[in-house]
């Protein structure tokens, strides 16, 4: 292995390892925007299942649903910023996970092609330093006794 080939087998490990933390990146950015979203989602069923009793209702139970009903409201809306934040991270994370996996690639690709070009450039190295040897095709041999 010659130094060019050593050098970008380097290149590659370190491209994997980038690739590596980027995808742990995108994964962390998807479970954050999850929990969002499923906070979201148990605020709106809370909200949804806040309902009116029907009958007669004390006052203050009436006033507790109706400010716990604004809180919740309160809740929901100030969550609606940290959703498009994670939503912006996460797209972020995959633009960058994807940019990784394509210079990991192309490191690969390169290390294959110097690796090839290695080989051959040893394979001729190796046919200049072999000595000569006749070839045992066809050859005129003379025939003792035979024509003068």
């Amino acid at each position: 292995m010659n130094a060019r080939t050593a050098r970008r087998k380097r290149i590659i490990r370190v491209r994997s390892v980038e690739h590596q933390q980027a995808e742990a990146n995108l994964a962390r950015a998807n479970g954050e925007l999850a929990n969002l979203v499923e906070l979201a989602k148990r605020l709106e069923t809370l909200r949804v299942d806040l309902a009116m009793a029907k009958g007669a209702v004390a006052g203050r139970a009436l006033n507790t649903i109706g400010e716990l009903a604004m809180r919740l409201d309160i809740a929901q809306e100030s969550l609606t910023a940290p959703l498009a934040g994670a939503s912006q991270r996460r797209d972020q994370m995959g633009a960058l996970a994807q940019s990784a996996m394509v210079k990991e690639e192309s490191a690969v690709r390169l290390y294959e092609r110097s690796r090839k070009s290695a080989e051959a450039e040893q394979e001729r190295r190796d046919d200049a330093n072999r000595p000569h040897r006749p070839r045992a095709g066809m050859r005129l041999r003379l025939i003792e006794g035979g024509a003068a």
